[in-house]
């Protein structure tokens, strides 16, 4: 682990809760440099950091490795993995494809009140982020909007599949060739919540996939070269 501290010790909350933190806390590492795709992490070191058991270190890497950031080998422990650029590619094109049809269906409930609303802060939360800045909370920031657009599309698979399409490690290793400045990206997400907004489903989708269709290109663009 580099200089940055963790979390500090979690000794006083439940087991399940000590993972969830512990999950977090290595994701957020990743957006502040404190982790680094390809590092090994320690089970002695997080029970250390964390002031915990091996127990819920233990559950917090088997969820980490669920969900793509973690590689468990046996006899070597773990380690945060680094994503080949194909398989970058094929998680962005399903993101891609899962926010374009989550755009669509939130501007056929344009009329949600409550959706609406819980949209129109999820961009205004973005928009207070400055340019080239933010970090973990900026990561935080965009998965609440993407939230705020699922939840307005009211479908319930499509709420439990695109959280599982997990793209912190895209985001991390990949930053130098996906990076768009943060007034670039909200210009994004504002033509998106303009086209829900006004009950138009093709265009919500277009503009969704729009957003994501130029970091494919710049991996496809890297991948090629």
């Amino acid at each position: 682990m580099n200089n940055a501290s963790p979390a500090p010790p979690l000794t006083d909350q439940p087991e399940t809760a000590v993972r969830e933190v512990i999950v977090r806390d290595v994701v957020r590492g990743l957006y502040e440099g404190r982790y680094e795709p390809g590092q090994r992490l320690r089970e002695a070191e997080l029970t250390q950091a964390y002031g915990v058991s091996r127990g819920p270190v233990r559950e917090a890497l088997n969820v980490l490795a669920a969900r793509n950031i973690v590689e468990l080998t046996p006899q070597r422990g773990a380690r945060l993995r680094v994503l080949p650029i194909g398989e970058a590619i094929d998680t962005l094109v399903v993101a891609q494809n899962l926010v374009g049809l989550a755009a669509r269906l939130a501007a056929r409930n344009h009329d949600d009140a409550a959706g609406r609303a819980r949209l129109q802060a999820a961009l205004d939360a973005h928009a207070a982020f400055p340019p080239e800045g933010g970090g973990a909370e900026l990561a935080v920031a965009r998965d609440n909007f993407y939230g705020a657009l699922t939840a307005m599309a009211a479908n319930i698979q499509l709420s439990r599949i695109l959280p599982s399409v997990h793209i912190h490690l895209i985001r991390v290793q990949f930053r130098p060739m996906l990076r768009i400045n943060d007034a670039g990206r909200h210009r994004d997400y504002q033509r998106i919540v303009d086209a829900v907004f006004a009950g138009r489903e093709r265009e919500s989708e277009g503009a969704a996939r729009a957003h994501f269709e130029r970091g494919i290109e710049r991996l496809r663009g890297l991948q090629q070269g």
